[in-house]
């Protein structure tokens, strides 16, 4: 007996599924996490309106698994690009590389990626997926800086994620020529602090001195 129609079905599923999630990631990027509906989104994606409820339960488990599918695509590529350079790059050459990666990305999923941040932000419906993609970035980056040399990849991981975040953001909301150097500098720079080791981290804040107080006028 043939197992060619079930295999037919089966892929038939896969790519009804990959078309939800696809249109779900352009309707939040295009108008925001609100504007998904079950009806929306089996409209974009070409499928009969009850095709969501077929394979989410819920239109935040749809969102949440859109989130999830940009983010193990996007980690996946920063694993392949540390290993690929690990131990032969320098600094400079890692941090050109990654500004390439991290400002030539898909436009839509950035914009969604930022768009389920705020909608978490908002209320708490997609807070646990968003916390599970920042969890995910934070592993590639804690990964990158440990591949690159820093002595305290643990603890730079997140001020990475969150200067990389950020500076997408206004990649996005305003372009400049220079953003992929500027962007390297930044990365080169915040590298510096997380390659000290403990002892010259605390030699360096000795040489600072306490934060001096501010007195304000009254």
């Amino acid at each position: 007996m043939s197992s060619r129609p079930q295999t037919n079905r089966t892929a038939s599923a896969r790519e009804r599924r990959a078309a939800l999630l696809r249109a779900a990631t352009e309707i939040a990027a295009e108008s925001g996490v609100g504007a998904a509906t079950h009806r929306s989104v089996a409209a974009r994606a070409g499928l009969p309106s009850a095709t969501p409820s077929y394979f989410f339960a819920s239109l935040t488990d749809l969102m949440a698994e859109a989130l999830r599918s940009f983010v193990q695509e996007r980690t996946e590529q920063y694993a392949a690009l540390t290993a690929t350079m690990a131990g032969e790059a320098t600094i400079d050459e890692l941090g050109a590389a990654f500004s390439r990666l991290l400002l030539a990305g898909d436009r839509v999923h950035e914009l969604a990626q930022i768009e389920a941040y705020l909608h978490a932000a908002r209320g708490e419906a997609l807070r646990p997926a968003v916390a599970e993609a920042m969890a995910a970035f934070e592993a590639a980056a804690e990964a990158g800086l440990r591949a690159a040399g820093a002595a305290r990849p643990d603890e730079g991981a997140r001020a990475f994620v969150a200067l990389v975040d950020g500076f997408v953001l206004q990649h996005l909301a305003n372009p400049r020529p220079d953003d992929e150097e500027e962007l390297r500098h930044a990365l080169r720079s915040l590298f510096l602090a997380y390659a000290l080791d403990a002892a010259a981290l605390e030699e360096w804040s000795g040489r600072l001195g306490p934060r001096p107080v501010v007195e304000l006028d009254r």
